[in-house]
């Protein structure tokens, strides 16, 4: 054997020896890191068992956990409850409530520097700490009480856990101090979050409304649909089509609606991709039956709240025994949000409640009457007042300081400076009056009248609020506080230097639209409009969910005459598609006028649809996507496409570069039944050449990847429930997010489905008959991946299949004991 190599043997092998022993050194000590690793990520890991002294509590509390992790507490007081609640929270899913406190509060550059700079600045602008403040100087003592249990309780459980939680070792930093300002922080990044802080509607409704027609505003952006289902029968007629006299699309020079024609390929779907389309918004539904439609004559209620899905989920299951005044024990069964000390909603054994979006307009956008545009002085009716410009330091991660500035008027804050003029917006948000705890007086509501009077006192988002009784009794009213207006609302900036439109405090519950018992026996909600007339001049157009998914939960509630909960969860999980029906029909129409510029596949497909949004669906997928082509030609969706699109050339001409919530469909659907020359598109010589080049266009934006029958809905509409840490360090995925599913459902019926928006939970209920009730959640009790509880109850909430509400068998207990 020959060898190149001519040193001595014992030199080579002396070589050899170190890389080897090398490479075991590298294995040793990547060994080590990975081990170290591994028990600080298992050393965050809720306690399950044993008993916890802890400083805090005035007696003994238990929680025992069932095999999806529930907990159930039993406490002596509601302050020992409340405790023990922050205690799971904390142990639990910190993480997620440090991160709700920092969003309304502007402080997230503490955790992810520099890149979360603008958002921290758009937030203290509104100047939520403050706020805070305000709200707990002027809380009972009571609410303070329990509020300081549940903050102890948070610190308590972070104390208790042998390593902070897993993603703080990953930002490498460590928990701060749960303060009682926090809980309300929480409460105000949900209102951020269903309530647009930074009203680009409004400011860009106000550039339509000037470089428009008023005839022209009004059919673009109205109250009132097609779809309409108001509980209290009112209707809205739509204005009609604008005539040519007044505004035409063929006298705009063709050049604008020309440029940037769309080519075919495949359009990135608004609604799937995670962005705010022109129909997605933060809502939910809720209804409920009185007891002469549910099962053995009980009142029934479902809810399922529709938010963005992500891991944890939203929500945290809780029961709660605790004791009332006379000494009996009430029982808590529903869900809670990490940072808050009170049910959100859920059943007391007497009262169930729901809640969703009620979608009204509790802001208003004021333009400032100012001498020059350059002065800080503006016009009020008490006199000139001054811009008070505040400056703030902005701590960043790493130790470093950046500095914004903002101006604040008495009226709120500007948020937008434009040709020299100043607009302010006037929100609840502002108001230390629309913010406290007295959702924790639902607790012990006794009737739907009762809890409707509570409801109206509460502070945070303002919502539908639906409650039926262990009598029969059903409810509708608004829960949140309601500004007292000396005008109606604005879509529009207004001019308050006079005096006219301000705000006078808040309105009394008697004052509030409440709705009892109607005659049918039936209450729904879907963020759509729920009254008219004088109630909805207190409550406003924040933009109402066009419809039609209340109006199928109408006729599945009319449908029948007898209730349980398996029917209402049915109702829940429905995908028919009734928006649609009408557009299959156009399009089968306009399947005659496109000689075999699409495929006998293709027509197939449109005309055997069976109406409803299944995830192996190609039907659904053509015609949602003729309505969305149709949407191009005459809004677009995306702001580079606009110019050639009929009202996108239109809008995008008012220098307005996002999405305005116009009312989509109603205008659509107005233009196609009238089909007035002067609002066609120049590009196209009539409706009919518009419908067919959609159609066409249809067809190749679905095969531009594969075949059609590989287009189906769940193709596209899989789901993507994921981790914070996983959107940034995509390898960790597998291990941090929900299983990627491809489900049924979307925007416009009772089984709202895209990719990251959906049910954030699902709930049927009939107070006092919890252990028959049902529960769905997208995701576990646990934000540990290591938990056996961290995609607990996923499948179920995936799949549809009825899981109880109640918690099952013990399987854990641990008990928390006063340390003196």
């Amino acid at each position: 054997m020959n060898s190149t190599d001519n040193r001595p043997w014992y030199r080579r092998w002396k070589w050899r020896t170190l890389l080897i022993r090398g490479g075991l050194v590298a294995i040793l000590l990547l060994t080590a890191v990975a081990t170290w690793v591994h028990l600080r990520i298992r050393g965050s890991l809720a306690l399950l068992d044993g008993t916890v002294h802890v400083g805090g509590i005035h007696d003994l509390v238990t929680v025992a956990r069932d095999d999806m992790g529930v907990p159930t507490i039993t406490a002596t007081s509601r302050a020992d409850a409340a405790f023990a609640l922050g205690f799971l929270h904390a142990q639990d899913r910190f993480f997620q409530m440090d991160l709700l406190r920092r969003v309304s509060s502007g402080r997230l550059c503490e955790l992810f520097g520099e890149a979360a700079l603008d958002t921290d600045a758009q937030m203290r602008r509104h100047r939520f700490r403050a706020t805070a403040k305000r709200v707990l100087q002027n809380m009972p003592d009571d609410h303070q009480r329990i509020l300081t249990a549940y903050s102890t309780g948070v610190n308590a459980g972070i104390e208790q856990l042998g390593a902070p939680p897993f993603e703080y070792l990953a930002l490498r930093t460590r928990p701060s101090t749960w303060q009682n300002e926090d809980s309300l922080f929480v409460v105000m990044s949900m209102l951020c979050d269903l309530q647009r802080p930074h009203v680009t509607d409004e400011l860009g409704f106000g550039l339509l409304h000037e470089r428009v027609p008023e005839e022209v505003f009004q059919f673009l952006v109205h109250v009132g649909c097609q779809w309409d289902s108001a509980l209290d029968g009112s209707t809205l007629k739509p204005p009609e089509v604008p005539p040519a006299d007044v505004f035409s699309l063929r006298d705009e020079p063709a050049a604008d609606q020309a440029a940037s024609v769309p080519v075919d390929r495949p359009r990135p779907d608004a609604f799937l991709a995670g962005w705010r389309s022109p129909e997605l918004r933060a809502g939910s539904n809720n209804w409920a039956v009185a007891s002469e439609l549910g099962k053995d004559g009980r009142a029934l209620l479902a809810s399922d709240m529709h938010l963005g899905l992500s891991v944890p989920a939203t929500w945290y299951r809780a029961v709660i025994h605790t004791p009332e005044i006379d000494g009996t024990t009430r029982r808590l069964v529903g869900v809670t949000l990490p940072g808050v000390c009170a049910l959100v909603e859920g059943s007391n054994g007497s009262i169930a409640w729901g809640l969703t979006n009620s979608s009204g307009d509790f802001g208003e956008i004021i333009e400032l009457n100012q001498p020059t545009p350059d002065s800080m002085e503006y016009e009020t009716a008490d006199g000139r007042q001054t811009l008070e410009r505040i400056v703030e330091q902005v701590p960043i991660a790493g130790g470093t300081v950046k500095q914004i500035e903002y101006e604040w008027s008495i009226w709120g804050p500007v948020v937008d400076v434009r040709d020299g003029r100043r607009f302010v917006y006037r929100w609840v948000g502002h108001d230390a009056e629309a913010f406290n705890m007295n959702a924790l007086a639902l607790e012990t509501a006794a009737t739907v009248e009762s809890a409707m009077e509570i409801a109206n006192r509460c502070g945070g988002p303002q919502l539908n609020f639906v409650v039926a009784d262990d009598q029969g009794n059903i409810g509708w009213t608004i829960y949140g506080r309601l500004p007292r207006r000396t005008a109606a609302p604005s879509i529009i900036p207004v001019d308050w230097s006079n005096g006219d439109g301000v705000w006078n405090g808040y309105l009394d519950s008697s004052e509030y639209p409440h709705i009892v018992n109607p005659d049918n026996g039936r209450i729904w909600t879907a963020n759509n409009r729920i009254v008219g007339g004088d109630a909805l001049r207190l409550i406003g157009d924040g933009r109402y969910d066009e419809g039609a998914r209340a109006s199928r939960i109408a006729q599945c509630l009319m449908a029948a005459d007898k209730f349980d909960e398996p029917a209402m969860l049915a109702i829940q999980l429905d995908d028919r598609a009734i928006l649609m029906q009408r557009w299959q029909q156009l399009l089968i129409e306009t399947l005659g006028l496109t000689k075999g510029t699409v495929t006998d596949e293709f027509a197939a497909a449109a005309e055997k649809w069976d109406g409803h949004a299944a995830a192996d669906s190609v039907g659904y997928r053509v015609v949602r996507e003729f309505r969305w082509q149709v949407m191009d030609q005459l809004f677009g969706t995306e702001v580079s496409w606009r110019k050639a699109s009929a009202v996108g050339a239109l809008v995008s001409r008012t220098g307005i570069e996002q999405f305005l919530s116009l009312s989509y469909e109603d205008t659509m659907w107005s233009l196609i039944e009238s089909r007035p020359a002067h609002w066609l598109p120049l590009r196209f010589a009539s409706w009919d050449e518009l419908l067919v080049e959609a159609a066409r266009r249809t067809e190749s934006t679905l095969t531009a990847t594969g075949s059609l029958a590989e287009a189906t809905w769940g193709s596209v509409n899989t789901i993507e429930v994921q981790h914070p840490i996983s959107r940034v360090v995509p390898m960790v995925s597998g291990w941090l997010d929900m299983p990627r599913v491809s489900l049924p459902g979307d925007a416009h019926m009772p089984r709202v489905q895209g990719r990251t928006f959906g049910a954030s939970e699902r709930m049927v209920v009939s107070p006092g008959h919890e252990e028959e009730g049902l529960y769905h959640q997208p995701g576990g009790q646990s934000g540990h991946p290591y938990s056996p509880y961290y995609r607990a109850g996923f499948d179920d909430w995936a799949q549809g299949n009825p899981s109880p509400l109640m918690p099952g068998p013990t399987k854990h207990t641990l008990t928390l004991q006063p340390s003196s």
